[in-house]
């Protein structure tokens, strides 16, 4: 050992310097989303619903590769390392959008302070990376978003939390909608040759919708109504719903326009993925919700968990040299129906909770460790759960 290290040795033992790290303040200010239903959602949804991905597609380079929208605490990556990566010995790589990570105000020091923890974790590849971008903007090609989605995508999960739904987006300069950057993801994902699981969170009230884009959704709920004698017969059933009329007076309350969005939704991201190359399959696997706004009559915030599954299948071929038919594509009346049942037997996520008190202990005490590992006092927790 030289000089220099046995002095700097001798310093680090004198005063401590490995052992120091300065404790940081524990936050005391709560959000909606840290309410224990919201990780009802994390775990029960969303880490189930990867778990399940991964038994299928069994990620042979050990790496399970992550889109999303990522809060300041990082709590979903915190989640997803260790319920999903630690256990499984995979490496999470993650991509995300987050105004915060280009701001100089306080959220920024929060954000790198989360993200230099997250990274340290063991499960974690340390080069993954957050960008003060705009999602949206994926849909313009010459884009920092674009760019660094493609470079680092495609992914087994893609995870869009909009706390504030498809409703037009208020900055001037940003011409892309969610719609436009959803379409250009769907297609930068094409490139994928194993399934893989789109996490949606909206906002469903009306000032959440961009109202001008819903009227062309409608047309392909309509569409269905005529089409597809089943789709008919459930729609009139869950939602009393069964021709334009009728789908009229159901949009005039929240719950209809709630209803008769999300299928029209689905239905399009499905109607998107069909006409890929290679096409692909789309399944809603689980559909929970629950209420955001106290004055809402309906529950207006809905988390779905979506499979979509590339189906290389060959094309007709128009000169007919080659005989060999290609198979039937995914039933587009079948594919209706699954969205408009997932959707009308929604989990209320509230009532789930209110009715299970060994759930709703076991997701609180989760909650809790998670908040606690990001720097929160849970003294202060507890108490606001109480007056929430």
């Amino acid at each position: 050992m030289s000089e220099q290290q046995l002095n700097e040795s001798f310093a680090e033992d004198l005063f401590g310097v490995n052992q120091y790290a300065p404790e940081l303040p524990k936050k005391k200010q709560f959000l909606p989303w840290h309410k224990p239903r919201k990780h009802f959602v994390r775990q029960k949804q969303w880490c189930g619903e990867i778990l399940k991905l991964i038994e299928e597609i069994k990620p042979e380079d050990g790496i399970l590769r992550y889109l999303g929208l990522p809060g300041d605490d990082l709590l979903d990556l915190r989640c997803f390392h260790h319920n999903i990566c630690s256990p499984k010995k995979l490496i999470l790589k993650f991509f995300g959008f987050n105004y915060s990570a280009n701001s100089k105000s306080r959220s920024s020091i929060e954000l790198n302070i989360s993200l230099n923890e997250v990274k340290s974790l063991p499960h974690v590849d340390p080069n993954s990376n957050i960008i003060g971008d705009n999602f949206c903007r994926i849909a313009n090609t010459s884009s920092l978003a674009f760019k660094e989605s493609s470079k680092n995508g495609p992914y087994d999960v893609v995870n869009l939390d909009l706390c504030d739904g498809f409703g037009k987006i208020d900055e001037k300069d940003l011409k892309e909608s969610y719609y436009d950057a959803i379409n250009q993801l769907l297609h930068l994902q094409a490139r994928r040759p194993k399934p893989w699981l789109f996490l949606l969170t909206t906002r469903t009230g009306e000032k959440h919708i961009d109202l001008e884009k819903f009227e062309r959704l409608k047309s392909i709920y309509l569409k269905n109504l005529i089409d597809c004698p089943e789709f008919l017969n459930h729609s009139q059933l869950k939602f009393v719903v069964s021709d334009s009329a009728s789908l009229e007076k159901a949009i005039q309350n929240s719950e209809g326009l709630s209803n008769i969005f999300l299928v029209s939704l689905c239905k399009w991201i499905s109607k998107v993925t069909n006409k890929q190359a290679p096409p692909a399959t789309v399944k809603i696997k689980s559909a929970i919700d629950y209420k955001v706004e106290q004055e809402a009559t309906h529950n207006d915030i809905v988390s779905l968990a979506i499979l979509i599954t590339p189906t290389f299948n060959i094309q007709q071929d128009e000169f007919q040299l080659s005989t060999k038919d290609p198979p039937p594509t995914q039933d587009e009346c079948k594919s209706a129906l699954q969205a408009l049942n997932k959707i009308a037997d929604a989990v209320d996520a509230d009532q789930k909770l209110s009715d299970n008190s060994e759930l709703m202990t076991e997701i609180t005490n989760n909650s809790k460790a998670l908040l606690e590992e990001a720097r929160y006092d849970i003294t202060v927790y507890e108490q606001w759960i109480k007056n929430a």
